[in-house]
């Protein structure tokens, strides 16, 4: 076994520190000339600070976009770019996520829902759709669920108010995803690995909304609260009943979008999830599994607009 000395652990964390830094500072600087960027802005909601991103002017007809766990709101890019310029699209940072304020109180759906109602009073939206994916699926019953006098359109993607039984409580991604990066190199690979096709520019985007420096390691790992697992944790079982009467409670049209290899939204529920919606339509994309905003962008995309648009 080979001892390497203290010092120079340190003097290479340093180094990747400083290489970091100088990647992020170079992403900030280009952003107001790339027009897929988007515009960053921030925003206190249920007394936590939170960072959002809007793409198209702000006085369009307005499409909100939630994301799923262990994700951020620059996830969307791929999607929110295809709607424009007819809408103005909002994807904030759950709390706990990305750039957006760590919550001591938990991350049960309640509390993101809360969130959301004070996200749209403070973006000033008295009507808007709703997208939502993954765990933003959740966020998107609960709060329509009192709310869906204000929603045009709300959209579910792959799932429910419970997850498929293959799944349990494991959610997609939580598996797969390692938890940091020593080089930049590294983690731009892993962004290609989920990003197939995509320029530098836009991993680079992805890398440095999703990561953060750990300054002791000097490593990237991933810009989330450690504690958001409880969004999919046993706590959350008891949310399951709430969710499951609150479709009956929704009044706006509403989309339910399945991936066809989905292992987290099975058809057995997406169905009982339309006959419980008072307005509900089910689709499924072909040859997609539960990521379906990466792995099929083109597709989702036009399924949204197509649905929005009625």
């Amino acid at each position: 076994m080979v001892l390497r000395p203290r010092i120079a652990l340190e003097t290479r964390a340093a180094e990747r520190v400083t290489r970091y830094t100088a990647l992020v500072t170079t992403e900030l600087s280009s952003q107001t000339s790339h027009p897929d960027q988007g515009e960053d802005g921030y925003l206190m909601a249920h007394g936590l600070r939170h960072h959002y991103i809007r793409w198209g002017a702000p006085d369009g007809d307005a499409v909100i976009f939630l994301h799923g766990l262990m994700n951020n709101a620059r996830y969307w890019e791929n999607v929110a770019t295809r709607l424009l310029p007819d809408y103005t699209v909002y994807a904030p940072d759950l709390r706990g996520h990305g750039e957006s304020e760590h919550a001591p109180g938990g991350y049960l759906v309640w509390a993101f829902a809360m969130d959301l109602r004070e996200v749209v009073e403070e973006l000033d939206l008295e009507a808007f759709d709703l997208v939502a994916h993954s765990i933003g699926c959740r966020v998107a019953m609960s709060y329509a669920r009192d709310h869906s006098h204000r929603i045009k359109h709300l959209v579910l993607a792959d799932m429910g108010p419970q997850v498929a039984e293959t799944a349990e409580l494991s959610l997609a991604g939580q598996a797969t995803a390692p938890r940091g990066f020593q080089t930049e190199a590294d983690a731009l690979a892993y962004f290609a690995s989920k990003f197939p096709g995509q320029s530098q520019a836009f991993l680079r985007r992805q890398l440095a909304a999703s990561l953060v420096l750990d300054e002791p390691s000097g490593n990237l790992v991933f810009r989330f609260d450690p504690n958001v697992g409880q969004a999919a944790g046993r706590a959350a079982l008891v949310e399951i009943p709430y969710l499951w009467e609150s479709l009956e409670h929704i009044s706006c049209p509403t989309l339910i979008v399945r991936a066809e290899n989905s292992d987290v939204l099975s058809a057995e529920i997406a169905a009982q999830m339309v006959e419980r919606l008072p307005s509900g339509r089910l689709l499924e994309i072909a040859g997609s599994g539960h990521e379906i905003p990466l792995q099929q962008p083109a597709e989702f995309a036009r399924a949204v607009r197509e649905f929005i648009a009625t």
